[in-house]
């Protein structure tokens, strides 16, 4: 006979979550927002696994549900807007988008370079001006 699979739910989401750990997603909007839709999809499994006899236990649930629907809808909504307004930013993160934005500028017969007074300024105080 075949070996059939962990009957223990705990046993189950842990090799959910393990198998989960090792999905890479590429890098900007597309990765932020698929991680997004994965733990939506992970909320509601755990919903539907805890639906019960008890009607206010499932309002409370589903409620859950509802909002974190609702906030992971209006979060891609805003990533979708900022990756139409900045499309080279929302695919790239960090030192790819350094290095796009230099060779965008090398293209450009220019080179990118941070301007002198970019720096914060610090200015101490005397302390003879502090009273």
């Amino acid at each position: 006979m075949g070996e059939s699979g962990p009957t223990d739910p705990n046993e189950i989401i842990r090799k959910v979550a393990e198998a989960g750990m090792g999905i890479r997603f590429g890098r900007g909007v597309v990765a932020k927002t698929g991680y997004a839709m994965l733990a939506l999809l992970a909320i509601w499994l755990g919903i539907v696994w805890k639906l019960g006899p008890d009607l206010m236990q499932n309002l409370f649930l589903v409620g859950t549900g509802l909002v974190a629907s609702v906030l992971v809808v209006w979060w891609i909504s805003a990533t979708q807007r900022f990756a139409e307004r900045n499309p080279a930013q929302a695919m790239l993160d960090g030192a790819e988008f350094v290095e796009y934005k230099r060779f965008e500028a090398q293209v450009k017969g220019g080179t990118l370079t941070l301007p002198l007074n970019s720096a914060p300024q610090i200015i101490q105080a005397d302390a003879s001006e502090n009273g």
